[in-house]
């Protein structure tokens, strides 16, 4: 049996265990498709943008539960009913290149409620920043070589009251990329996982995130 780094949460900290990555009944590393990780939420244009993204066609998720012995795998339904939740306890898709020993994931992709998002108009004729604007959602944006935002219109109730939208965003760490893709990958699966999440919450006519990426406003 072959062991990997693996990530666990635990109260917080983050913690690199060598532990085996197996599926319960083969005894072998478990692993999923491109179209299968992040609770199935990409289509088939997305699902090539994430092999191109890891220039593999496998994938392994974290495993394992929380403190609330909820399942660390990503599933829009957890990622739903822990919106509002802290930073440790929200529903966070970590997508890992099946084969790597090294515990980083190849991305991560997370949600957020919030009252605000950047202006597009403002930020598309920013020029000094390393960044693509996208007419997508309320906004959306590539920035540098490894990140994506995207907000889009989702009315949810918390604690402390209502927000109007939900920010969406992906991180990637230095060299987990593939130089054969492009930027717009990324935000192609942001997109894809958002639009499940949207659905999941009831709110996909609002969000009113098209199954395809746009051209870039300042591209």
């Amino acid at each position: 049996m072959r062991n990997r780094s693996h990530r666990l949460l635990c109260g917080g900290l983050v913690l690199l265990l060598a532990t085996s990555c197996t599926d319960d009944e083969s005894g072998e590393e478990a692993t999923l498709s491109s179209s299968q990780v992040c609770d199935s939420t990409l289509t088939p244009p997305s699902a090539k943008a994430l092999e191109r993204l890891a220039a593999t066609e496998r994938f392994t998720e974290l495993t394992g539960t929380n403190q609330q012995g909820d399942a660390n795998k990503f599933s829009l339904e957890m990622a739903a009913k822990r919106l509002y939740g802290g930073v440790k306890d929200r529903n966070t898709c970590m997508v890992y290149k099946a084969g790597d020993d090294s515990g980083i994931p190849l991305l991560k992709i997370e949600f957020e409620p919030t009252r605000n998002h950047p202006a597009p108009g403002a930020e598309a004729r920013n020029t000094d920043r390393d960044r693509l604007v996208f007419p997508l959602g309320v906004y959306a944006e590539i920035n540098g070589d490894s990140g994506a935002n995207l907000y889009f219109t989702c009315s949810t109730k918390g604690p402390e009251g209502t927000s109007p939208y939900i920010w969406a965003r992906m991180y990637s760490s230095g060299g987990q990329l593939s130089p054969g893709s492009s930027p717009e990958d990324r935000l192609a699966v942001l997109n894809d996982v958002a639009r499940g999440l949207a659905d999941q919450l009831g709110c996909a006519d609002e969000a009113a995130l098209p199954d395809r990426v746009p051209e870039p406003s300042n591209g």
